[in-house]
């Protein structure tokens, strides 16, 4: 509104300036062309009428076929002046406007003059043209007219032009208005929306059928947005629950086995079988318990990655042949595809280890039968992708995989752990400068893609 009322005010500025410029050059315009008519009929005048008190004597009618008020002039070569004009009352400035002008001499060389003159605290407009006889200028005619009928004018544009301006900037301001409001209503409506987000509060309704694309855009997403948080929400809910089970049941187990050789119940081989399940579940516990330390420390960067040159082909052969013995692969055939030379990258090769255990494990948690292992290098990259014909992931799980304490599957699974496996494996990736994406997944398999930045030859140590 402020740009909309300083430009009406400046066009406004520039319109009265060009009004009053236009009025002027129009009253110039009309008292020479006067001037031209009186110096034509001087022109054709008798040898015996061309005294310059013939052309200016009051004739019947003469002034008074002039429109405006005006003062007309003859000045001679030798600066005499006779005057008469159509004036009401008393010349104003006498010395003035009835004197010579300093300019006759100029304007009987044969030059048009143009110029205000100041009598009595008023302006007068004066245009001066030479009288000719036989193509030789011999008087210098003036004709003076008052800018009050001018200026009257001038007043009367203004006075429309104010109104004008005043129309534009009340509709400019009413358009504005009512345009605003109308932008600003959906917008109030997704502030509030926010606000109940913030609360707690999902189940948010929001304005539809906009018919400004951006704002519908802007609505769209914020309704995307909302439902989004409502599912992880509920999803976290979900998870928290069944992290806390997770987390009780190897205690229960642990806390009831022990308690039963404490107390006798159980005695001799079947004591030590208690002793080893609680073994078995103190290591699981204590897994789950690493790998929280693990996303804590790997979150807030207090863990930092140890570097050095690892050679990931010589390190993939190592997983592959002590998974080759592991008693829950052996129905699954693992398939080591390396490019034939070292492959190295700077790392922690712990750590890289543990990420590609966590897919292989992911996969045979999966039902796969076949687990492919393919190292490449390409564009000073390296890339390990994991592919297997497991049973996939459903396209409504795809998305949260890589969640915090997500647990995919159907539930089926004996031991399910805390759902941190993927989450770990893609902070570790990113804190070696690479990334761990999901290719893509189906009913036929699944394949996952961690990317390395390769070691170039300049870098090698």
């Amino acid at each position: 509104m402020l740009v909309l009322m300083v430009s009406l005010f400046l066009l406004a500025v520039i319109s009265g300036v060009w009004i009053r410029i236009n009025a002027y050059n129009h009253h110039y315009e009309l008292l020479e062309l006067w001037a031209l008519q009186l110096s034509e009929t001087y022109e054709r005048a008798p040898v015996e009428g061309a005294r310059p008190e013939w052309l200016i004597q009051d004739r019947p009618g003469r002034m008074r076929q002039m429109r405006i008020p005006a003062l007309v002039q003859i000045v001679d070569q030798w600066g005499n002046a006779y005057a008469a004009g159509n004036i009401r009352g008393p010349v104003p400035g006498q010395t003035a406007l009835l004197e010579a002008p300093p300019s006759y001499r100029a304007v009987m060389s044969g030059q048009t003059i143009r110029e205000q003159v100041k009598a009595d605290s008023q302006t007068w407009l004066r245009v001066g043209v030479p009288l000719s006889r036989a193509g030789q200028p011999v008087f210098a005619l003036y004709i003076s007219s008052p800018t009050v009928d001018v200026l009257d004018q001038v007043r009367r544009l203004y006075g429309s032009l104010a109104l004008i301006t005043g129309v534009i900037g009340l509709a400019g301001w009413l358009v504005l208005y009512f345009l605003s409001r109308k932008l600003t209503r959906p917008l109030v409506q997704v502030a509030a929306s926010a606000r109940s987000i913030a609360g707690g509060k999902y189940d948010v309704v929001l304005p539809q059928r906009l018919k400004e694309r951006e704002l519908q855009q802007l609505v769209t997403s914020f309704g995307n947005m909302a439902a989004q948080l409502e599912n992880l929400e509920r999803l976290r809910t979900s998870l928290l629950a069944g992290v806390s089970h997770e987390l009780r049941t190897p205690l229960t187990s642990i806390r009831g086995m022990i308690q039963a050789v404490n107390d006798k119940v159980v005695k001799g081989e079947e004591a030590e079988k208690f002793l080893k399940i609680s073994l078995d579940e103190a290591k699981r516990l204590q897994k789950m318990v690493d790998e929280l330390l693990d996303l804590s420390s790997l979150e807030s960067g207090a863990r930092t990655i140890e570097t050095g040159e690892v050679d990931l082909s010589g390190l993939l052969e190592d997983v592959v042949r002590q998974l080759t013995v592991h008693p829950e692969l052996q129905d699954v055939r693992l398939d080591l595809r390396l490019p034939g030379r070292p492959v190295l990258v700077r790392g922690d090769a712990g750590r890289l280890r543990q990420v590609i255990l966590n897919l292989i494990d992911n996969s045979r948690k999966a039902s796969a039968g076949e687990i492919r292992i393919v190292l490449r290098e390409a564009g000073g990259d390296v890339t390990l992708d994991v592919e297997d014909d497991g049973k996939g992931i459903p396209p409504g799980v795809q998305p949260y995989i890589f969640e915090r304490f997500y647990r995919g599957g159907d539930g089926k699974e004996k031991h399910r752990g805390l759902g941190l496996g993927l989450t770990i494996g893609r902070l570790l990736a990113r804190a070696h400068g690479g990334d761990l994406v999901l290719l893509e997944s189906s009913p036929g398999g699944t394949a996952f893609r961690l990317t390395l930045p390769g070691l170039t030859e300049g870098s090698k140590t």
